[in-house]
């Protein structure tokens, strides 16, 4: 069964693949639909130069959003638009069950998830930790160890480029 099996990733995102015949899209339509059709509050942590458009694209689909940035200015816009700004990764934590960070290095990461006021400290059991960050893999896998110890689920979800098109339309 595993040979009938591909995945093909890219700019296009990640998309399963087998022999079968692929869903019409019609039915595909209706998977997503069901599937965003929950629009809990999504914790967005660094809106630089690809967390920014990542985070807009949410908003723009509905998604309300729990945002953080180091830089004060980055959160301007999206508070303008409603959006709820907070004052540490901790309190994103508390306030969304799930997470996405977009840093830009590992030290970015280790401070937003396990710093003194890290998302670390105030997650909830359960909650999903998604990781697009630009990161050293064994930082990810020691970070995804202590989101378990917590009870969360750490995802390591790296972009890079135009990668993160997944999240554009």
């Amino acid at each position: 069964m595993a040979s009938s099996l591909r995945f093909r990733g890219a700019a296009s995102g990640l998309r399963y693949w087998s022999r079968r015949q692929r869903p019409a899209a019609t039915s595909l339509a209706a998977v997503c639909s069901r599937s965003m059709a929950s629009k809990t509050p999504v914790g967005f942590i660094g809106l630089g130069n690809m967390g920014n458009p990542m985070a807009k694209n949410l908003m723009k689909h509905g998604y309300p959003l729990i945002i953080y940035d180091v830089f004060p200015d980055a959160c301007k816009e999206f508070q303008d638009a409603g959006e709820q700004v907070v004052s540490s990764p901790a309190d994103v934590a508390e306030k969304a069950d799930r997470i996405i960070t977009m840093l830009p290095t590992s030290i970015n990461a280790i401070e937003a998830y396990s710093g003194a006021n890290g998302i670390l400290k105030k997650v909830k059991k359960g909650s999903l930790l998604i990781d697009s960050s630009t990161i050293d893999p064994a930082i990810s896998k020691e970070l995804a160890k202590e989101a378990e110890k917590m009870g969360a689920v750490f995802m390591d979800a790296p972009v890079s480029g135009e990668h993160h098109c997944y999240l554009k339309e």
